[in-house]
């Protein structure tokens, strides 16, 4: 990611340096899971969108960086719930959380870091962030509801897979675009295209991150490749098939989510059908769509360096590894 966050570096140092300060809590068992999985080698894409969409909006403060700090902090607590509800073992090349320390930990853990984000942002006093940023909590959980009631649901449609994704991913994305705009003080207009900007963003990166979990390699993914498989999400590449596939196929993918353990064999069977029925081809069009009318909602800002860095990580959506 260093095209694009040159220009930011000497904000996400200073973010690497606050996030300790801004997570001080007397219980010393907290602070270690609390690093171990913030410091486990995230690209704080989030972050940075939270920088850059500052910066274009021509805020000169240093608010940003502490707002930088509760965006992660509040993706941190949806891995750490989501790692629980998934069973996961890996994420980012290491034993999650709740592998290491397990399940009352991570979901406990995961709270503190919710209610210290709201803590801090209640503190700081601005409530268009306090706003923005509750509605975008509630749309969290009801996306983890939502993918739970569709795990192993051959029936999922495309309409239902991006409504899970969009609150599950996107509309965290649209708040770290959004929180630039409202500390940059820019009108309601501008506030909507850097939130759509986020949106359309996230919806991208949700479905590079669907692609990968077929066609990637646990070494470069950071988690074991197949998972989604193996947790019954149904995503993208899987519905185009589902939809598109002969019955033979169709039938044996649904046979797989009615199994209680799927192979290596399983999968590979499977991702040939993906890749046999255009189901990557499809995901990785579909992405690049959204990436497309991510960068048109950018088309109101004047040109400047800031701009241009949000331009080209759209396009690292598309040439990421992990």
């Amino acid at each position: 990611m260093s095209g694009f966050t040159k220009i930011i570096q000497k904000d996400l140092d200073k973010l690497e340096s606050s996030i300790d300060g801004l997570l001080s809590t007397r219980v010393t068992y907290i602070k270690e899971i609390v690093t171990y999985i913030i410091r486990s080698g995230g690209k704080r894409v989030r972050p940075v969108l939270v920088m850059l969409c500052s910066k274009l909006c021509g805020y000169r403060g240093k608010k940003h960086i502490a707002y930088a700090a509760i965006i992660e902090f509040i993706h941190t607590a949806t891995l750490l719930h989501d790692d629980v509800v998934d069973n996961a073992e890996t994420r980012r090349g290491l034993s999650t959380v709740n592998t290491v320390w397990g399940n009352e930990p991570s979901v406990l853990v995961g709270d503190f870091l919710y209610s210290r984000s709201f803590e801090l942002m209640s503190r700081d006093g601005n409530n268009e962030i306090l706003k923005t940023i509750s509605q975008v909590t509630t749309a969290l959980s009801e996306g983890e509801i939502l993918e739970i009631i569709k795990t192993a649901d051959v029936g999922t449609t495309e309409k239902d897979y991006y409504e899970i994704i969009g609150n599950k991913t996107a509309v965290l994305f649209g708040a770290a675009c959004e929180i630039g705009a409202i500390l940059g003080d820019r009108p309601q207009n501008e506030r909507k295209a850097l939130r759509n900007f986020g949106y359309s963003l996230g919806i991208a990166f949700q479905l590079m991150d669907d692609v990968l979990d077929y066609t990637s390699y646990n070494d470069v993914l950071g988690k074991h490749v197949g998972t989604d498989l193996k947790e019954g999400k149904l995503t993208l590449p899987l519905i185009h098939v589902l939809k598109n596939s002969s019955q033979t196929d169709a039938a044996y993918i649904e046979s797989i989510f009615a199994k209680q353990k799927i192979t290596r064999r399983d999968f590979s069977r499977v991702l040939k059908i993906i890749e046999k029925n255009g189901g990557i081809a499809y995901t990785i069009d579909a992405t690049e769509k959204h990436l497309n009318k991510a960068k048109k909602h950018l088309d109101i800002f004047p040109s400047s360096q800031y701009k241009k860095a949000l331009l080209e990580l759209a396009d690292y959506m598309l040439k990421r590894e992990m």
